[in-house]
């Protein structure tokens, strides 16, 4: 028998429900949930006074736009101290929007100067967070990247095309020289050499052509450039080759002869040599060797270039090979030289030199191809590389150097704690794998500082990091991976793997699509089976939760606590069995329920204070702003 209740009015029974109105599933008290100040004001200390009044017991400070967050003063960050000791409210920061890895405004990353312009930037937010409270770590949310940070966006794979995990639908690669960024894609193609994908896939069923996925951009990218480069210094040289052709030949006695004056002088014996014979074409033969030294010097620049690149983006064992390269380089250069020192105090122009640089230059850069080729052990030098892993490098280094300066100035095991947040999937380091990655390096970056610098062991050093370096969770974010594919379980699946990192809490909601910042309990965000992984941590309790929902205030009009509280079904009183604020929502006198004419609302407005005349934020129906309660005199 199934029994069906209907009304049109809220209240009555559907409000005894323990899943009554936007009940997220998962019970928390009101004691563990807080919310931030609105990122459009610098008046956080107005913010903080509104939220007490509330009755919140965290507080996360914002100054998400860094010119807004500049303007506050600094005594509002003493007072705001003041209010939180005396209130038992538990501060938090979110830090200004930028950019850890140093990016600009256009995604370019430049020459690293932005990168250290972030660092001190983001250092002044620490200092003001350890204001907020004497007893130290307070959490600090950065974003892991910035707006126009390149980022990548992935999708679930393809059992039936042979994929497996996520796969990369589309990217950015960096030039490592320049700093620029350059869109790839996971594309098919048709390619002649396989006339055999040009009517069907790889994969039964699967897209027809042959597969150019998204990474592989990138190798062919570092395959193509390279190759470029050797064939730039090979190409000159035969110019310069061709040039000389079979002037050596004719200028056979010329081997250490050196043009000194109106002479020519043997290098090695100091005796005159004769001049050119004009006749048997020797002297031809010197102008053409001396007109192939202009196209090696552009050869040689080029050369240059290529072993410079190689050095610097090859591996330990690459470097040890090409230093062996380049000493004998160095040695056969001096040997080639094309000013010659003759007896004392004088020099002449070697007339071989040309000849000798244009072999020393094929060997070498036969040998300088060899260290780079795959095919022997090589490795073709890495110019390109996949956005999300350039920002992870740089912004490491960024959270490190900050985790250790914070350390050092900012009060020890006292210092704000960093809680890196994840942006918006598609982003710069949004993928949970990325931010663990991020994390782990981060900490090893501090870690490798506390060791050099402040002689701790290993041991200690890995505590302390771990401590100090950590991970902000944003619910809302990570359910944005929906609108690629991906679903309820691998959200779950994802925060599982995060889990032991989250150091704080973001909760909030939408539909998958876009950060719309709703209250909890109003999107489809599964914030139940995400809660529960985080409280497999045995940490739980130490997390901050801040709801962020923004967009719901300047909408609706309407403060997100009392929703937030009603979401969590925490008590209304302190008795954990007594009536939620779920139960509560929305009860207004139905036809069989609330104060009806015999206690009506008139009355209480004027002689005392009760639930009808509390404000909206504490679950009442009138506006707040007064006192705790309801703002009358007998309240």
């Amino acid at each position: 028998m199934v029994t069906s209740y209907e009304g049109f009015y809220e209240g009555g029974f559907s409000s005894l429900s323990p899943n009554y109105g936007n009940f997220t599933g998962y019970k928390m008290s009101a004691a563990q949930l807080g919310f931030p100040g609105s990122p459009q004001t610098a008046n956080q200390l107005g913010e903080a006074v509104n939220a007490m009044k509330q009755g919140v017991k965290a507080f996360e400070v914002t100054m998400l736009q860094a010119d807004t967050g500049e303007t506050i003063p600094k005594q509002h960050f003493a007072e705001m101290r003041a209010l939180m000791k005396l209130s038992g409210v538990k501060p938090s920061v979110h830090g200004p929007l930028i950019d850890a890895a140093g990016f600009d405004e256009k995604g370019n990353w430049g020459n690293g100067f932005g990168r250290q312009d972030a660092e001190r930037r983001m250092f002044d937010t620490m200092e003001k967070a350890a204001m907020l409270d004497s007893k130290g770590n307070v959490p600090v949310v950065f974003h892991s990247s910035g707006v126009a940070t390149p980022g990548a966006e992935f999708r679930p794979g393809k059992k039936e095309w042979g994929e497996e995990g996520e796969i990369m639908q589309r990217g950015a690669m960096i030039n490592k020289e320049t700093g620029q960024a350059q869109a790839i894609k996971r594309e098919y193609k048709f390619r002649p050499e396989a006339p055999e994908l040009l009517d069907k896939g790889e994969v039964e069923g699967g897209p027809k052509g042959v597969l150019f996925s998204a990474e592989g951009t990138i190798g062919a990218a570092n395959l193509g450039d390279w190759e470029e480069k050797l064939m730039g210094v090979a190409q000159m040289t035969k110019h310069a080759e061709e040039l000389i052709g079979a002037a050596p030949i004719n200028l056979p006695g010329y081997v250490n002869g050196v043009m000194l004056g109106d002479k020519i002088v043997d290098s090695k014996t100091g005796e005159d040599l004769p001049m050119f014979d004009a006749e048997t074409g020797q002297e031809a033969s010197f102008n053409q060797i001396r007109k192939a030294g202009l196209f090696l010097e552009n050869a040689e620049l080029s050369f240059k270039g290529a072993f410079h690149q190689a050095y610097k983006y090859g591996d330990d064992d690459q470097k040890k090979e090409l230093k062996k390269l380049s000493e004998e380089y160095a040695e056969k250069l001096d040997a080639s030289s094309e000013i010659v020192p003759v007896g004392h105090n004088k020099a002449g122009i070697s007339i071989w030199s040309p000849v000798k640089r244009k072999e020393l230059l094929n060997e070498s850069l036969v040998k300088l191809r060899h260290l780079t080729d795959p095919h022997y052990g090589g490795k073709i030098p890495e110019v390109y590389q996949e956005s999300n892993a350039f920002a992870l490098d740089k912004a490491a280094i960024t959270f490190g150097n900050l985790a250790k300066k914070s350390y050092d100035e900012l009060g020890g095991d006292k210092a704000p704690v960093l809680a890196i947040e994840s942006f918006h999937p598609g982003a710069a380091l949004s993928s949970t794998d990325d931010m663990i990655k991020l994390v782990d390096k981060s900490r090893e970056n501090f870690a490798k500082q506390l060791i050099d610098e402040k002689g701790y062991n290993k041991k200690q050093a890995k505590n302390i990091a771990e401590e100090k370096i950590g991970v902000t969770w944003d619910v809302g974010h990570i359910n944005m991976i929906k609108k690629y594919g991906f679903t309820d379980k691998d959200i779950e699946e994802q925060t599982k793997k995060i889990a032991p990192m989250v150091k704080h809490v973001h909760l909030t909601d939408n539909f998958g699509y876009a950060d719309t910042h709703l209250a909890p309990g109003m999107g489809n965000v599964p914030i139940k089976k995400i809660m529960e992984q985080l409280e497999k941590t045995g940490r739980l309790d130490e997390m901050r939760k801040i709801t962020e929902a923004g967009a719901f205030v300047q909408h609706f009009k309407q403060s997100p606590h009392p929703l937030t509280m009603a979401a969590f079904g925490s008590p209304i009183y302190s008795m954990t069995a007594g009536p939620t604020w779920s139960n509560a929502m929305g009860v207004q006198g139905a036809y069989s329920g609330g104060y009806g004419t015999l206690n009506p609302q008139t009355h209480h407005s004027y002689f005392g204070a009760g639930f009808t005349t509390m404000p909206v934020e504490l679950g009442g129906n009138m506006p707040g702003g007064q006192s705790r309660f309801g703002g009358t005199p007998m309240s």
